[in-house]
């Protein structure tokens, strides 16, 4: 086992960021997949690990997207949205919405539900949301969705993610 190790973020953006990605890994997080529909028709999707649960009244949620993603522009014009919970099973899931360049959603077969955007189906927890409030922080926005419905199976083991890989968490 290697020894914790105490890292002073000085300013040197390259050595503080991999300061912080080690640090961040060893916090295991879901693994979802973010999903949306612009005005116009054009699917966007991508996968994200940094979402939570906010409030039960209202029913808020919010996940938080790099503002270098390419579907970023999408999700802001779209003012809905859906967050996919992947299950142990769907890793290939997960990596198809990391791609870049290609059609994330060629041969997938999605649903959609009263907001029009895609759900992806047989997840372990599907919530469909409109965006509550948008805030940008650092190098990420922070969408705050309002969750419309949700459709959960939790009879699944999750796809997790931790030290910068998908792993499994067998459950009892």
């Amino acid at each position: 086992m290697s020894p914790s190790r105490t890292i002073t973020l000085d300013g040197d953006l390259t050595a503080d960021a991999r300061a912080l990605r080690d640090a961040f890994g060893c916090f295991t997080t879901g693994v979802t997949v973010v999903t949306t529909c612009g005005p116009d028709g054009k699917q966007a999707g991508f996968t994200v690990n940094a979402f939570s649960s906010v409030s039960l009244d209202p029913p808020l949620a919010l996940v938080c997207v790099d503002l270098n993603a390419s579907s970023l522009p999408i999700l802001d014009q779209a003012g809905k949205f859906a967050v996919n919970v992947l299950h142990a099973d769907q890793e290939d899931v997960a990596r198809r919405f990391t791609r870049k360049a290609v059609d994330r959603f060629e041969g997938l077969a999605c649903e959609t539900w009263d907001q029009g955007v895609p759900i992806i189906p047989g997840c372990m927890a599907n919530f469909e949301l409109e965006t509550h409030q948008a805030i940008d922080a650092g190098d990420h926005r922070i969408f705050i969705g309002r969750i419309l419905k949700v459709r959960f199976d939790p009879d699944h083991e999750p796809l997790v993610y931790l030290r910068g890989r998908f792993t499994r968490v067998h459950t009892d």
